[in-house]
């Protein structure tokens, strides 16, 4: 019997990748659990929707053994609170039928100082206290943000270069290595890893190492454009600012409107400081890429020529 795996947030963005991944696969069933039911875009992804109540761990533990799930994987974009995802890590630490969990960690590697950084370690320091099995993935940043065009579920949010508006801000020299997954290959090396006999507390997955200097020359090479750009100075990025990016002045509605400004420029700027010190290298580690090397990812190149090229 197929196992049944449970996406939260599965209706969109990287879960609906997953999903995605999961219809793929003949291994498992897929369900996509949801704050709310939508008859029309049930039938579009193709896959269950079942109505979660992240506020009731009651609640959950019965979805989860109502629907004996297996395996739960969460994309949930709680905007850096954790709550939610920590009651559904609660719900599957009771329910009978769950054994595996995956949070959404989902990012380059994360240090302390961050808002968001700070909720996916609440989540990891509650489940390395739980009886679940449970690994972490780390894809560096979303190819997707740079390639708008290429097919994807979720909303371009780039950092340090905005390939639509032909525009950069670089923190520091921009020479230093950066890891690019897209979010359709993150699914595929998901279910991948869902076959493995035991699980590592955390693997990587590279499906395009560039600089940001190099990603610049891309886009400019493939649009015909030369690009506006600016360095971030590091004594800059310790005030907490960053050169605005069009994409970032349409984007500050995510997060309350003009008056986020200020934390989201912070933020930027601390995610900017970490790579200039080096912390988007990951390291000896467990590289999905070598463990399934039958997956060819996309490359940024290729991704881009598919979203820019006039040809």
């Amino acid at each position: 019997m197929s196992h049944i795996v449970a996406v939260a947030g599965g209706s969109g963005g990287l879960g609906r990748a997953i999903i995605d991944a999961l219809k793929a696969s003949s291994k498992y069933k897929p369900l996509i659990l949801s704050r709310k039911l939508d008859d029309k875009l049930q039938e579009a992804i193709g896959a269950p929707i079942v109505v979660a109540n992240y506020g009731n761990v009651n609640s959950l533990v019965g979805l989860l053994n109502d629907h004996n799930i297996d395996t739960v994987i969460s994309t949930m974009n709680a905007l850096g609170d954790p709550t939610p995802e920590l009651n559904l890590i609660q719900a599957a630490t009771q329910a009978k039928a769950t054994r595996r969990f995956i949070p959404n960690i989902f990012m380059a590697r994360h240090k302390a100082g961050s808002p968001f950084a700070a909720a996916k370690m609440l989540v990891e320091d509650m489940l390395s206290k739980t009886d679940l099995t449970w690994t972490a993935f780390y894809n560096g940043i979303f190819l997707d943000y740079y390639a708008p065009g290429f097919p994807s579920y979720v909303t371009v949010f780039p950092t340090a270069v905005d390939v639509q508006a032909n525009a950069a801000g670089i923190p520091g020299s921009g020479d230093y290595p950066v890891y690019f997954t897209h979010t359709s290959d993150i699914g595929k090396y998901v279910v991948a890893a869902l076959g493995l006999s035991k699980w590592e507390q955390k693997y990587f997955i590279v499906g395009d190492k560039k600089t940001w200097n190099q990603v610049v020359e891309l886009g400019e090479r493939i649009k015909g454009v030369k690009f506006d750009v600016s360095y971030d100075s590091v004594e800059k990025l310790k005030e907490g600012r960053v050169t605005e990016l069009p994409i970032h002045v349409e984007k500050y509605a995510l997060f309350g409107g003009e008056a986020a400004k200020p934390f989201v420029q912070a933020t930027m700027s601390l995610h900017g400081l970490w790579f200039t010190e080096g912390d988007g290298e990951y390291g000896p580690g467990s590289y999905l890429n070598e463990i399934f090397s039958e997956i060819k990812p996309v490359s940024l190149e290729d991704a881009m020529h598919v979203a820019f090229s006039k040809d």
